[in-house]
């Protein structure tokens, strides 16, 4: 069958098609379909499908359908690092290795050259994602580093599942290439944000993207699989204690705390992080020791120190290879201002001298 990659394709006929495979439809057919756009996603957007059936059958009465970005420019971006490829390899090859809570899918198909997808995924209303603009409470914090605990520890090592092609490696070439594109946006990132980040903060943010590359290769311990942009707009809660991740188009092989530091530096308020981070830093250990996975306290908050830097490139670039927009914008300032105090409050800069 034909890839169907926009809101318009998405028509009764393609969906009972699509969806014939997933053994849910016993013979029934989508007769009607409307939709909704949901979420604030840069690389992807989601609609929310409601379905009519012919007849009674197994398949939900809504769900989610996620399509490349209709901004051309964040759509050329995501092509051009295998955002795509990424997020639909991950559901169908490595999302079953993990106990950590994903979406269910119903139905995957994704372009040769990567640039074109669709997924329809559980709906999983009523649960709802975190406001990166508020920050997240404790309670959410926990909830999600429990469930990142599951993700590291079942890729901890697992040299066999981290070969797949698709998800991004630390090596040399892809670090100096990823310096080069901080060194050339900073500048302009600068200009866009800089008048309301702090002196001290923006002058780390000049240390770093001179040694991104050398960030990149100061860890030479254990990998395991990341998520690579976990934060409180990717997680969605039910509850105070129940959360599922969601948006795996930054999948890397790296250290795990890389995560930790990216969800707490950017997702919490400065303040309640500085207050909560170590006991919250302790709750992220115990839980990989509850799934088999050993790290001493000592190692645990020295590679967090050093994985508050993750969220610097992401949030750089994010901001300038996408259209801004008003909230957008907003989002990437309080990133941007969340991570780079977080370096600072951690003595990051001793760490890439």
């Amino acid at each position: 069958m034909e890839l169907a990659c926009t809101p318009e394709q998405l028509t009764a006929d393609w969906l009972s098609q699509a969806l014939q495979a997933s053994d849910l439809l016993g013979g029934a057919r989508v007769s009607a379909v409307s939709q909704q756009i949901i979420g604030t996603g840069k690389m992807g957007d989601n609609l929310r499908l409601t379905l009519e059936y012919s007849r009674p059958c197994a398949a939900p009465a809504t769900m989610i359908a996620k399509l490349p970005a209709a901004d051309e420019t964040a759509r050329s971006m995501a092509g051009m690092m295998g955002a795509y490829s990424k997020e639909v390899r991950f559901y169908t090859e490595l999302a079953q290795h993990s106990s950590m809570r994903t979406p269910e899918i119903y139905h995957a198909m994704l372009s040769d050259a990567g640039t074109e997808f669709i997924l329809l995924m559980e709906d999983l209303a009523p649960a709802e994602p975190g406001d990166q603009l508020q920050g997240e409470s404790l309670e959410h914090a926990r909830a999600a580093l429990s469930e990142a605990a599951k993700l590291h520890a079942a890729f901890q090592g697992n040299k066999t599942l981290l070969a797949a092609d698709f998800i991004t490696k630390s090596d040399p070439d892809a670090a100096a290439f990823g310096q080069e594109l901080l060194v050339q946006n900073w500048p302009g990132f600068v200009e866009r944000f800089g008048s309301e980040v702090s002196a001290e903060c923006l002058a780390f943010g000049e240390h770093y993207v001179h040694r991104h590359a050398q960030w990149v290769a100061s860890y030479q311990g254990d990998t395991t699989l990341i998520h690579g942009d976990f934060r409180a707009e990717n997680l969605l809660f039910a509850g105070a204690d129940k959360v599922t991740t969601v948006d795996w188009q930054t999948l890397a092989e790296s250290f795990g705390l890389c995560d930790v530091a990216y969800l707490l530096g950017g997702s919490l308020e400065p303040a309640l992080r500085r207050e909560h981070e170590a006991a919250l830093l302790e709750h992220y250990r115990l839980a990989l020791a509850d799934n088999g996975v050993s790290l001493s306290a000592e190692d645990c908050w020295q590679q967090y120190r050093l994985g508050s830097m993750h969220g610097i490139m992401i949030t750089v670039l994010g901001a300038m290879f996408s259209a801004a927009e008003e909230r957008s914008d907003r989002m990437f300032l309080t990133m941007i201002q969340r991570h780079l105090q977080h370096c600072v409050d951690l003595s990051a800069a001793e760490l890439i001298p």
